[in-house]
């Protein structure tokens, strides 16, 4: 099925994102943070996996590059592949979210490895420490998603075909995985993707993302993709803001539940759930608007030399 193959630019720091046309602004905002807090003697291989988005925001992406040493940015469609994926995804999920499955066909088979990340985040600190760290036999390095810790306590459903599951009986009656309590948020991914697919078809992923109607969509797949090939990172690398509003909530269940969990410097902080810092107030909102605020100001002056 495929007819070309992305090759590395040179040998570089790998980070992917995907996005749609909606999101091209706050990713844009995604990437400046990460471009600020970069290691300059690196090298940074930006890839965007996309479908839509407009000539307007691919010039805006792209300026990001304009006299950056060592980054390389590039837009690619994923439009080809849109047969092959679900219509609607549900939840608060864009259709875009499940391009990064596609990471695992021989498209990218000149990559080795590849450090995934989420549009809807600001990047903290240097993520070259994180895409070098050693995945010790395991295939996929991400942060476990945390927000089952309360779901567990309450019982909350989750649904797969419309069929209820508590949060931990859906993740091994549900989705079968064998190790569920390392079931993981996607939102940050490193990627061993050699190892992946020697092991994985594309016809094994679509077949699976298709199978089911999924709470989580292609998040519930990965797991499934990656049960028992995980190493677990920190959750400085994902620190999803749902912790922190447990943290500030003053309930003492909530503080009990989360306390360890708490980071003061959080390397990459995610922005998770319905309301996002560019909609309304946001716990760290303030983070993203720093960021924004920053990247307009050198936009004004048509200089963007981080």
């Amino acid at each position: 099925m495929t007819e070309y193959r992305i090759r590395p630019a040179y040998e570089p720091v790998v980070i992917c994102f995907a996005s749609d046309n909606n999101y091209a602004p706050h990713l844009r905002v995604a990437i400046y943070s990460l471009l600020c807090n970069r290691d300059k003697t690196r090298c940074y291989d930006i890839l965007i996996l996309h479908k839509d988005i407009s000539e307007e925001n691919q010039e805006k992406i792209l300026s990001l590059e304009n006299k950056q040493e060592n980054v390389t940015i590039r837009l690619l469609s994923m439009e080809k592949w849109s047969y092959k994926l679900p219509k609607e995804v549900g939840y608060y999920y864009t259709v875009e979210a499940t391009y990064r499955l596609l990471l695992l066909d021989d498209m990218f088979a000149d990559y080795h490895r590849v450090l995934y990340l989420d549009c809807d985040m600001v990047i903290n600190g240097d993520v070259s420490r994180l895409y070098d760290m050693a995945l010790e036999g395991a295939q996929i390095a991400a942060v476990r998603a945390e927000e089952f810790r309360v779901y567990s306590r309450t019982k909350r459903a989750v649904f797969l075909d419309n069929y209820p599951y508590n949060v931990d009986n859906y993740r091994t009656d549900a989705l079968g995985m064998k190790v569920p309590e390392n079931y993981f948020n996607s939102g940050v991914l490193l990627i061993d993707l050699e190892k992946a697919r020697q092991r994985l078809s594309m016809d094994e992923v679509f077949e699976l993302l298709n199978r089911h109607k999924y709470t989580y969509c292609d998040q519930d797949v990965l797991n499934m993709l990656f049960d028992g090939k995980v190493k677990t990172l920190d959750i400085t690398w994902n620190y999803m803001t749902f912790v922190e509003e447990h943290l500030r909530s003053g309930n003492v269940n909530s503080l009990e539940l989360y306390r360890d969990l708490e980071r003061k410097q959080p390397q990459i902080i995610h922005y998770v759930g319905r309301i996002k810092p560019w909609q309304d107030e946001k716990v760290l909102g303030e983070y993203y608007r720093k960021y924004e605020k920053e990247m307009e100001e050198l936009d004004a002056k048509k200089i963007l030399s981080l």
